[in-house]
């Protein structure tokens, strides 16, 4: 097996022309407040006393959810784990962009606008929505953190306007999106077996009863963390795996 440390392997240091990119004088800032927060363990008594409620329970998968009334946000985690792929194949099935757009139907584009540092980028992403509704589309900021001791990969992601990406007609801008997946390896980063949070807000820039916005999470969500593990099989079977940079502490 060969791994390759970095998705972008010439980006160890920051680029001085994109340093401050995400500045209002460089015509890019983030869109809101980052709301999620940094439970990644199904402790249900920590949940419960930070607003979260249980959703649902399946066999591979728990959901919980929380409102935000004053943000007009739902937030979702999902809780789950599989003994058939290393937290590294489940990584890269998240991160490998142009693999994804052949297993995941429902993009439209998805590529890199911006490298910014060596686990930092800018991302654009169009996915397709069924009729009558509009597709939407995405500009975040995407973040990789590996921790070798801890035995975890964290990738995070936030919404964010960019100079370069305007809104397009053809599309529904999303401008309140958010999510963190953290990714932990049963004995090492690298052997079967992992299990994983996923935590995520998304605003569809539309009135949706939050009963839909249930339904969408305890359907989908699940179907696609299934083609994602599908996905990291196909992945590790092919002998070649990028990893984050490593970092012992998170960015600051």
């Amino acid at each position: 097996m060969e791994y390759i440390t970095s998705n972008l392997p010439d980006c160890d240091r920051e680029d001085p022309e994109l340093k401050d990119i995400v500045s209002d004088t460089a015509g890019t800032f983030y869109n809101d407040t980052f709301l999620i927060d940094d439970i990644h363990f199904e402790h249900d008594d920590t949940l419960t006393s930070n607003g979260w409620s249980k959703e649902s329970a399946q066999e591979k998968y728990r959901i919980w959810k929380k409102l935000l009334p004053d943000e007009n946000i739902t937030l979702y985690k999902i809780f789950g784990s599989f003994d058939t792929v290393s937290a590294v194949e489940f990584y890269n099935a998240q991160v490998n962009d142009q693999y994804r757009s052949v297993w995941d139907k429902s993009v439209s584009s998805l590529y890199v606008v911006d490298n910014i540092t060596n686990n930092r980028e800018i991302v654009y992403w169009a996915t397709k929505f069924p009729f009558p509704l509009q597709d939407r589309d995405y500009v975040f900021e995407r973040t990789h953190l590996m921790d070798e001791k801890l035995k975890t990969i964290e990738i995070t992601s936030r919404s964010i306007t960019h100079k370069s990406k305007p809104e397009y007609s053809k599309f529904v801008r999303v401008l309140k999106y958010g999510s963190k997946l953290t990714i932990l390896a049963d004995k090492d980063l690298y052997e079967k077996g992992m299990s994983y949070c996923l935590t995520y807000y998304d605003d569809f820039g539309m009135p949706i009863p939050n009963q839909v916005k249930d339904r969408l999470a305890n359907t989908k969500i699940p179907e696609f963390l299934d083609k994602v593990h599908d996905a990291a099989v196909y992945l590790g079977s092919t002998g070649k795996l990028y990893v984050p940079y490593p970092e012992n502490s998170p960015r600051k």
